[in-house]
């Protein structure tokens, strides 16, 4: 039995000590005579747990300090990577948010913050919920494929010009729906704080083990979470009102166009084909694996060899997929962005007292705009219902 395995048994022979004992004060406010000997079998119970509850101690304390001097004695010790450190920053902080009245946990956060030699000025208090907030932003998963396409960036109250670069007496802007859009919506972009709360579930085996997979246990749940959020923004079709922007399918402001086809191949090419030449060359489309695979079927009419082609080469441009593209998306995707205000998120323990889960939960504020809505178009087959609406 490791050290780990004795300190985790430690902990379960306590919670059994702490519920008998809870169970002894029950008993003795009972009325019920019968009460007086259920008391004294609970007492024989708790002694023994007691009694195994100081033998393993014994024993734990013994380890600990065997594994200490060990460590004592080790001369060649190698010199810590700064990302070690920050791992080890992470996890003492994680673990201190969840357990703030643990003595063992706010200490091991003070050394941490410490041996951030390079972060002398805060000794970490803000240097790592922003460093986790970038992983969260920054760090690629498939969760969402916007992600690939789009630009993202942690930039508070970002504003932008919704055509990024100007030509000197040039027409570009000048007519079609790009210059009526700018008219009706403004030349400039301004990205708002809307607010989501995403949850990382925290077990104690999850808190007491080791740094690194506390660390990446926490961090890859918060980031699915977030990229769940952002897809469903980005891809809802019944959003409240206040949040219908984010949408590729809002139709409160000025709407993308679509395009119809007989079927979903020609409705593809003709949206491709109605972008603006400014857009054609960075353009991607967004669509549903199993409406791909669909139109694969109907064109390939019996034939294989189609089935082993990439989907650029059948489409003619890069494809991503989402099942969340309830209608195809054809444009520049650049004219989309996902902003963060990092320095605004915060971190906290949450308690779900009716699941009796611990989470260490994060506040974030985001905001996904859509730049130019010219430079999209929505792929429909004749015939068919596109659900697109925003509420």
């Amino acid at each position: 039995m490791n050290l780990f395995e004795m300190k985790q048994n430690l902990f379960n022979i306590g919670q059994q000590i702490k519920t008998v004992n809870e169970k002894i004060t029950a008993k003795s406010a009972s009325p019920d005579p019968a009460a007086v000997e259920d008391i004294k079998e609970l007492n024989k119970t708790a002694e023994g747990l007691q009694v195994r509850f100081d033998a393993l101690k014994k024993q734990t304390d013994a380890e600990e300090l065997k594994q200490k001097a060990h460590l004592k004695k080790s001369t060649a010790k190698p010199a810590e990577k700064r990302e070690d450190r920050i791992i080890q920053a992470e996890a003492a902080w994680i673990r201190h948010t969840m357990r703030p009245d643990n003595a063992e946990f706010s200490q091991k956060l003070t050394e941490a913050r410490q041996a951030l030699q390079d972060d002398s000025t805060t000794n970490g208090s803000d240097f790592l919920p922003i460093n986790v907030s970038n992983q969260l932003i920054s760090e690629p998963f498939a969760t969402n494929p916007l992600r690939q396409i789009e630009t993202v960036s942690t930039i508070t109250n970002l504003v932008l010009p919704r055509i990024g670069f100007d030509i000197e007496d040039d027409s570009f802007i000048s007519d079609g729906d790009a210059a009526k859009e700018i008219d009706l919506k403004g030349d400039q972009v301004t990205f708002g704080r809307n607010q989501v709360k995403v949850r990382a579930g925290i077990s104690d085996t999850v808190l007491y083990g080791s740094d690194t997979a506390l660390v990446d246990y926490t961090n890859n749940l918060l980031s699915s979470a977030l990229q769940l959020k952002e897809r469903n923004m980005a891809l809802g079709t019944n959003l409240a009102a206040n949040l219908a922007h984010m949408s590729f399918y809002d139709t409160t402001s000025v709407k993308i166009g679509s395009v119809t086809g007989d079927s979903l191949y020609d409705a593809i090419l003709s949206a491709l084909g109605d972008l603006d030449d400014a857009f054609q060359d960075n353009a991607k489309v967004l669509m549903r694996r199993s409406d791909y695979y669909a139109m694969i079927k109907s064109l390939a009419n019996g034939s294989s060899s189609l089935y082993a082609a990439q989907p650029e080469q059948v489409i003619g441009v890069p494809v991503q997929f989402t099942s969340a593209a309830v209608t195809p998306i054809v444009g520049d995707f650049s004219y989309a962005q996902l902003n963060y205000d990092i320095h605004g998120a915060l971190y906290e323990q949450y308690k779900d007292y009716q699941k009796g889960i611990n989470y260490f939960q994060l506040t974030a504020w985001f905001d996904h705009q859509i730049k130019l809505a010219s430079a999209f178009r929505l792929a429909t087959v004749s015939g068919t219902t596109t659900t697109t609406t925003s509420k």
